[in-house]
């Protein structure tokens, strides 16, 4: 093979391993005044939610607890990735403070609550709809949640996005594991993959700042 084959490949190589997962978005209106100051919903599990229990009987625990940890997650990729962001649990207070339900799912009576309380400029819901750990060898983590940035207070929607990953062996798809974080070098926990998905949602939001 020649050098410059080589040279190349060896580029192709450093680049798959330096790029994130796929997540699909859409940039519907957006305006980087709309993401100076960002309120994060709690996320809702979907109807359809998967997680490590059989479908149909899964726990409601379960698809509450993945929920919770996607908002978590999500909430802390936007503060890495440098946005002023209020955390699920401060807007979630806003609501319980005065003896109301929270109102999950609910974009618009988040944005007006978001930006009175805390001059949100937008609010990001979500809703996970998988969520399962790895089990030993044959079982890997698989992750799936959709994210939506509304505009605050009028709720308009800004930009959605969705990440659904399964981590994959070496064996199955060389170039795409080296993606990965550790370059594949390791299994991979829901919360890792969950992560990586909601980084790479950040860094794609920061890119339209």
């Amino acid at each position: 093979m020649s050098c410059e084959r080589v040279l190349a490949l060896g580029l192709v190589l450093a680049g798959l391993a330096c790029a994130g997962p796929i997540v699909d978005d859409e940039v519907l209106e957006i305006d980087p005044k709309t993401l100076a100051r960002v309120a994060v919903a709690p996320f809702l599990p979907a109807s359809d939610f998967r997680g490590n229990d059989e479908p149909g009987v899964t726990a409601g625990g379960e698809a509450a607890e993945a929920a919770a940890l996607t908002t978590r997650i999500a909430g802390e990729a936007l503060a890495a990735a440098g946005f002023a962001v209020i955390p699920a649990s401060d807007v979630a207070r806003v609501f319980e403070a005065k003896g109301e339900v929270v109102p999950h799912g609910d974009a618009a009576a988040f944005a007006e609550a978001a930006a009175r309380e805390f001059g949100a400029t937008s609010v990001l819901l979500g809703k996970a709809y998988r969520y399962r750990e790895r089990q030993g060898l044959t079982g890997p983590a698989s992750v799936g949640y959709e994210l939506a940035l509304h505009a605050a207070p009028d709720a308009r929607v800004l930009w959605t996005a969705r990440f659904d990953h399964t981590q994959k062996m070496l064996s199955e798809d060389l170039f795409g594991v080296l993606r990965y974080p550790g370059a594949g070098s390791r299994w991979m926990s829901a919360a890792e993959l969950a992560r990586w998905g909601a980084d790479a949602a950040a860094a794609r939001l920061a890119e339209l700042r």
